[in-house]
């Protein structure tokens, strides 16, 4: 008997040492898959940081020569457009011709996803505002960008890039540069991971908080990022417009922007949204207040295909919710939405971005919260106390009964004395960023 059990254990003894064999040669392996993929990734850094060099003593020969620098806004999403005031300074500088290049996001090109705007309606967004604008893609192509013989190109977003237009790939021919089309308020570390800002030219951010950010996460990754403020709020510099009628069915009473986000799944790390809570108890504020408020329903551009993707509803469902809104006021899903942030009285919305971008109007916003989404970043935290906080449905029908049928805004003050701190008042985004872009052409 003794002989079965040393046997046994002699037995299990060699599994279990054969198991943390295995296990360690899995580690290994992982390891150094691990080590040769950031091997690649240096490998790639270098060689665009040797390009650069040499795109930068081309360029500074062509600015001696009295040539204008082709400045490409490479976009694939107007709802996100956020060069606004930076393609009207290049405009206006005799050293920069700015142009749109305008292509389809990756999804929709391989048919994943079609409720975005297609070409003709991203080309004529732009050509309506009176932008340059060119199709960088043709008979089902993305064209090669050198077609358009650029010196820069900046990137609108850096999601769903074709590989013809990767970083690495133009900098072989032009500078590449970027400002975020977010406000960063949220503790998303991948946003300060991810290697597309990396391989950039620079790095242009919003606040000196968000570039410590960018090097508390990895050394090194600050290196090419600029503190120049955040471009869309240059719109602040500017009059407002007096045209609440364009926007707003009826602009005599009290003007509510719901706006959700569409990370409400547990397959997003973000997970700020909480549309899935309460977007019938919402509809439903509206309906019943519809003689005091009027309504401006601004979903995320992803919102559409997320709910139909999930499953939380059929497209059917989608468009009777989105129909349902547009009988009692404006549906507003495209970019350019400053005008109507500015004419509103209140927002209603769970996205990060906006909760920078809204502020500056001084007027109140219903932050919708999600308990189980990613925290706030030290820069949101600075202004957490600016927004009324909603953690259920019955804390936000208070806070609308409070603010948009009593009219008490109650932080108003408090709120005031902290929105300035987003704006630097003596100078916009986007003049630093062409002040910066002309000192390193050796102009300044």
């Amino acid at each position: 008997m003794m002989d079965i059990l040393c046997r046994n254990n002699l037995n299990l003894s060699k599994t279990m040492s054969i198991f943390k064999i295995s296990a360690t040669a899995r580690s290994i392996k992982r390891r150094l898959s691990d080590l040769r993929e950031q091997y690649h990734k240096e490998k790639i850094y270098l060689k665009t940081q040797h390009n650069y060099r040499r795109d930068l003593s081309s360029l500074r020969k062509k600015v001696r020569q009295g040539e204008a620098i082709n400045v490409l806004f490479l976009t694939n999403e107007p709802q996100k457009w956020s060069y606004n005031s930076i393609y009207k300074e290049f405009e206006g500088s005799p050293y920069f011709n700015p142009v749109i290049i305008v292509v389809p996001r990756y999804r929709v090109h391989v048919g994943t996803d079609h409720t975005r705007m297609s070409l003709q309606e991203q080309f004529d967004f732009y050509k309506k505002r009176k932008y340059h604008v060119e199709y960088g893609y043709v008979d089902g192509k993305y064209l090669d960008l050198r077609t358009f013989n650029p010196d820069i190109v900046f990137y609108l977003q850096l999601a769903e890039i074709p590989g013809i237009d990767d970083p690495y790939i133009v900098s072989k021919f032009a500078l590449t540069a970027y400002c975020p089309y977010s406000y960063q308020f949220s503790d998303y570390r991948k946003h300060y991971l991810d290697h597309f800002h990396k391989q950039l030219f620079v790095n242009y951010m919003e606040h000196e908080l968000t570039l410590k950010r960018f090097d508390s996460y990895k050394k090194g990754n600050s290196k090419n990022c600029v503190v120049t403020g955040y471009p869309k709020l240059d719109v602040f510099f500017d009059e407002p417009k007096d045209d609440a009628g364009k926007y707003w069915r009826e602009p005599g009473k009290f003007k509510i922007i719901y706006a959700p986000h569409h990370a409400y799944e547990d397959e997003n790390t973000f997970r700020w949204g909480t549309f899935k809570e309460n977007y019938m108890f919402i509809l439903d504020l509206a309906r019943q207040y519809s003689k005091e408020t009027t309504w401006v329903f601004k979903p995320h551009p992803m919102l559409y295909s997320k709910i139909v993707r999930t499953g939380f509803m059929t497209e059917e469902g989608v468009n009777s919710y989105y129909d349902e809104w547009a009988k009692i006021g404006t549906l507003y899903d495209s970019g350019d939405y400053f005008d109507i942030f500015r004419s509103s009285d209140l927002m209603i919305t769970d996205c990060g971005s906006f909760l920078a971008e809204y502020l500056p109007t001084h007027k109140p916003l219903i932050r919708l919260i999600n308990k189980e989404g990613i925290a706030l970043n030290e820069l949101g935290e600075r202004f957490a106390d600016c927004f009324y906080n909603s953690h259920s449905n019955e804390e936000l029908e208070h806070l609308f009964t409070e603010i948009a049928i009593r009219r008490n805004d109650y932080i108003q003050k408090e709120r005031s004395k902290k929105v300035d701190a987003l704006i630097d008042p003596t100078e916009t985004a986007a003049h630093k960023i062409l002040n910066d872009l002309l000192r390193r052409l050796g102009v300044k």
